[in-house]
């Protein structure tokens, strides 16, 4: 027997001067007392993500949950929408409290703080997953599936931001490399909350077994890819300011997942993605140190020659900046868009596209020999195409712009 609970909430996510937000409406929730499965059913004005949460006394129920339905996905607007709660897992010890739920619309411009693509190919035909906090990722972000089927990314609040690039606050400026200069962002996009690793490079159709630890460790599939060179493989062999080639590993990430701005990072977003907020020499709000103390603050964030035994690992093990992001300091180096210039100051955050000799590489490496001064988000390095191919360098991708459907 079926017994209606209380009614759901509408919440609206717009940004002003855009389209009316879409609007959720007549929202119910229904629980199967025998099974203890809920049933949430509402109406949407207009197509919309939709996320939900359930409440018990008025309160959000934190724990992992297993959905069903039109939810954490892309909705086509109607009416009599639903969406199943597998109470019976998730909450099997329930109580007799009052349910609720809390149903959120989201516009494409403005949408949820995390996003799960599938790179596999299966009978269902969404691709996209959306989720409003860590707590409602299936299985949690450190689930291995999100890093090898699925690509996890966290939206970047960058919209409206002007930010100072360069330079650390507890560093003398070692020169124009790294000269402090104010940059400003008109879009939010995501990154990968990890670094791209070689199972997810297998995924989307490159060879696992160019990486150089491909033969060497059990589960090499869950560290990031390395080996990969910008022109031919990862954006393909383009001209300096062209889009991805199609059959690059980029291009054909477009084209499995339908999502056509996906990209590197260019250097002014991969600083503000690693920052996360700090002007320290880590990404965690500590600064380190080559002896004592900042060697255990950098081991904390950081793969570095400290911990490493000289080889990348797992990504994901070590802590995160506060926006949820892994391994942007150690592990390994990674590409961004821009070709390198020793003089950034005058970029205004905008990537440099005037071709060079070398590629910018950010982060460090595992294998950084020359000290802590190069484990911090200030550092810029670069690497030439003669040895893109070079163990220690990697990437990671971010999703610019609204999202495309």
């Amino acid at each position: 027997m079926k017994k209606a609970f209380a009614v759901a909430l509408a919440v609206l996510g717009v940004l002003s001067g855009e389209a009316a937000a879409p609007q959720v409406s007549n929202v119910t929730v229904a629980k199967d007392t025998t099974s203890r499965k809920v049933t949430i059913s509402y109406d949407l004005d207009q197509d919309a993500i939709v996320t939900a949460e359930i409440l018990v006394d008025g309160q959000t129920l934190d724990v992992p949950k297993v959905w069903a339905g039109e939810v954490n996905r892309f909705v086509a607007a109607g009416t009599g929408k639903k969406i199943y709660w597998q109470g019976d897992i998730d909450w099997p010890l329930q109580s007799a409290a009052k349910l609720g739920a809390k149903v959120t619309a989201w516009t494409k411009a403005v949408p949820p703080d995390y996003m799960a693509v599938k790179l596999f190919k299966d009978e269902v035909e969404e691709k996209c997953w959306y989720y409003a906090s860590t707590n409602d990722i299936p299985g949690g972000v450190g689930d291995r599936r999100y890093k090898s089927d699925y690509l996890l990314l966290r939206r970047v609040p960058a919209k409206g931001i002007h930010w100072r690039m360069g330079n650390d606050s507890t560093r003398a400026n070692p020169g124009a490399n790294y000269q402090t200069h104010l940059v400003s962002f008109t879009k939010d996009f995501y990154v990968g909350v990890y670094e791209f690793t070689e199972a997810q490079f297998q995924y989307v159709g490159g060879s696992r077994a160019a990486g150089p630890y491909f033969a060497t460790y059990a589960d090499s599939k869950y560290f990031p890819m390395t080996g990969v060179f910008y022109k031919n493989n990862v954006r393909g062999n383009v001209a300096a300011n062209a889009d991805v080639e199609t059959g690059s590993i980029l291009g054909k990430l477009r084209t499995l997942t339908g999502i056509k701005t996906f990209d590197l990072p260019t250097d002014a977003q991969w600083e503000f993605a690693c920052r996360a907020g700090t002007a320290t020499t880590l990404n965690d709000g500590t600064d380190t140190a080559w002896t004592g103390a900042g060697v255990e603050n950098m081991k904390r964030v950081a793969w570095s020659n400290k911990d490493a035994n000289g080889a990348p690992h797992e990504v994901g093990l070590k802590k995160p900046n506060d926006w949820g992001i892994y391994d942007m300091l150690g592990n390994v180096g990674e590409l961004c868009l821009d070709w390198y210039k020793d003089d950034i100051s005058d970029l205004n955050g905008a990537p440099n596209m005037s071709a060079s000799t070398a590629k910018v590489v950010r982060g460090a490496a595992y294998g950084c020999v020359t000290g802590y001064n190069n484990m911090r988000p200030a550092y810029r390095s670069y690497t030439r195409a003669a040895v893109f191919r070079e163990r220690y360098t990697g990437f990671r991708v971010v999703c610019k712009g609204k999202i495309s459907f």
